[in-house]
């Protein structure tokens, strides 16, 4: 049976075209400071849970479990990310309360509200909400910075991860109510969603990509 072009494109194509920032980041990662390896550690995590993903669909395991778990560690990381990069000390000790209060956040959203089962419509929208905010402070932030601003590897950085939280944030809102209601409406919406939140993907994965090319020696 053939595969649909839609199913090529978001499971193979996109999950793997990972391995662009990774190979990019292999390459500088001996002249990275610290953001830029803790965004090597999410690459990782990311690749990593792409793989597991699509094996579990495959033997058709529901793999939302690992959506679950994948948020919290990419909040983590994503919190670290900014931590390094953001110099106001209010941001700084928000980020820290929040590296407690979001994973506790999501540990009960699962015990208690929507199953590891079901897409985590409460705690995603949240992770894309804080991590747009501080994309936002980071911009703030850059805007006074007196290096130019192509050439800073964050900056780029900093923009993929904006495009593509802003991006999903819908996506993630109501991505329930249409696998639920299958319908051939809902289906072909369904269909359309995750097409946008694959291409919101690979946009973030290559200006990561094209961030790590800017970083050289010190």
């Amino acid at each position: 049976m053939a595969i649909p072009a839609s199913l090529i494109y978001t499971g193979i194509i996109v999950p793997v075209s990972v391995l662009i920032p990774i190979g990019m980041a292999a390459s500088k990662r001996r002249n990275a400071g610290r953001p830029l390896k803790i965004i090597w550690y999410y690459l990782l995590l990311d690749c990593v849970v792409n793989v597991l993903a699509v094996v579990l669909a495959n033997q058709k395991i529901n793999n939302l479990p690992v959506l679950h778990v994948f948020t919290i560690l990419e909040f983590v990381l994503m919190s670290y990310f900014y931590l390094s990069v953001l110099k106001q000390e209010t941001a700084g000790t928000i980020i820290k309360y929040l590296l407690v209060l979001f994973p506790v956040f999501c540990i009960i959203n699962f015990l208690f509200f929507q199953s590891i089962y079901q897409f985590n419509t409460y705690a995603r929208p949240v992770e894309a909400l804080i991590i747009m905010g501080c994309s936002l402070a980071y911009f703030a932030q850059s805007n006074d910075a007196e290096t130019r601003w192509s050439i800073n590897p964050v900056n780029w950085i900093n923009i993929g991860i904006l495009l593509y939280f802003s991006g999903a944030l819908f996506i993630f809102s109501f991505s329930n109510l249409t696998v639920q209601e299958m319908n051939e409406k809902y289906y072909a919406i369904n269909i359309l969603m995750w097409n946008i939140h694959a291409t919101l993907l690979l946009l973030m994965y290559l200006l990561i990509a094209f961030g790590f090319s800017k970083c050289s020696k010190q």
